[in-house]
């Protein structure tokens, strides 16, 4: 069990250092400002202390990896020192000059203030850049204390139509502890990824909490935003299961800026297919553009341009379209002197000669 341990002279308050609260509260993790100030008074306590991590992560209401991230963050920033000197022993030790003024210190453990000792029983990995590593035991313990996260579980296996593994456990454990999800949204998460792979319901809660998606209201408003891109994509031939950024900034070009109904953009999609013969959103983005700047509104505008179209071409057929004329042909006989004859003078001179030549030549 690691044991936190302090003696010190008896003060009536806790003094922060005034550059703690200036230069580096402001821009600190909730998470990581309360582990700095608890621990931190815990340190002044004139009675002395004897506390186990497993006990501080409990009454901060954190997981004991969150708590080793918090004391190495704050090691790194140089507002404590934090180091482990062997498998199951720790320094711990709070400066209260600024950090730009401190001189590294030699860990010493005998003359150290605060001091972490015995191995934890809980695992020691560090929340990772991405979703943390939780162990067996903290999944457990969180499933004995919060039947939240038990009904979670059984809501999951549920949608998924089968038995959790310990690894979807810690997913979805995680939305809710890492990525701070309510209860109610992580249960609308897997509603509507029902059936889905586990991998994918974790991407789909990331982008959520990236987009700032927090309420079961927002999600309803997005999903219903994602299913309008995949109609409109589908309209095209398209089978997938995300959006691209150019694919989603093109359509909400014309249903944000062109103010297109999607029965006109479908319409648009349906002649794509029919002329190219595969998925073009260049081709469909020319057909919406032409339309939106003849003015289209509803399906009645387009069956008017359709019909003035006709009109065009058929004029053309009958004939009452007049083409430019073409130029003269040119040919390199054109210099060749040429007689300007009487054809038929010529041929009334013919007749005569042979009608002389049956009456004996006269």
């Amino acid at each position: 069990m690691a044991y936190i341990k302090s003696k010190l002279s008896s003060q009536p308050a806790v003094n922060i250092p005034y550059w703690f609260i200036t230069d580096y509260m402001p821009k600190a993790l909730s998470g990581d400002l309360k582990v700095y100030l608890y621990l931190f008074a815990l340190s002044h306590n004139p009675d002395g202390i004897r506390i186990s991590l497993e006990e501080v992560s409990r009454k901060l209401d954190m997981l004991y990896s969150e708590l080793l991230q918090a004391l190495r963050h704050w090691h790194k920033k140089k507002v404590l020192c934090f180091e482990e000197t062997s498998s199951d022993e720790f320094y711990l030790e709070f400066y209260l000059d600024k950090p730009e003024t401190i001189q590294k210190i030699q860990i010493a453990p005998s003359v150290a203030p605060v001091q972490v000792a015995t191995k934890p029983a809980f695992s020691k990995t560090l929340i990772s850049q991405s979703r943390p590593e939780y162990s067996t035991e903290e999944i457990n313990v969180y499933m004995k204390d919060s039947t939240e996260v038990t009904n979670l579980f059984k809501i999951a296996e549920q949608y998924l139509g089968r038995l959790l593994t310990m690894t979807d456990q810690k997913i979805l454990f995680s939305f809710y502890d890492w990525l701070h999800m309510p209860f109610d949204l992580i249960e609308f998460l897997l509603e509507n990824c029902a059936g889905k792979s586990m991998h994918y319901i974790e991407k789909v809660a990331i982008s959520w909490v990236d987009e700032g998606i927090l309420t079961v209201a927002q999600a309803k408003e997005k999903a219903a935003q994602n299913k309008t891109y995949y109609k409109i994509l589908s309209a095209l031939g398209c089978s997938k299961t995300n959006v691209t950024e150019v694919e989603r900034e093109c359509i909400d070009k014309w249903i944000k800026t062109y103010n297109l109904n999607i029965d006109i953009i479908l319409e648009a999609c349906k002649r794509t297919v029919m002329q190219t013969s595969k998925p073009s959103l260049n081709y469909t983005d020319r057909i919406l553009t032409s339309w939106y700047k003849d003015g289209v509104k509803c399906f009645d505008d387009i069956i008017a341009l359709d019909k003035a179209r006709e009109s065009k071409r058929a004029i053309e057929q009958n004939g009452q379209y007049i083409p430019k004329p073409a130029p003269p042909k040119v040919t390199k006989f054109t210099n060749i002197y040429t007689h300007n004859r009487d054809f038929d003078e010529l041929e009334k001179l013919e007749r005569e000669y042979i009608e002389r030549t049956l009456k004996g030549g006269n």
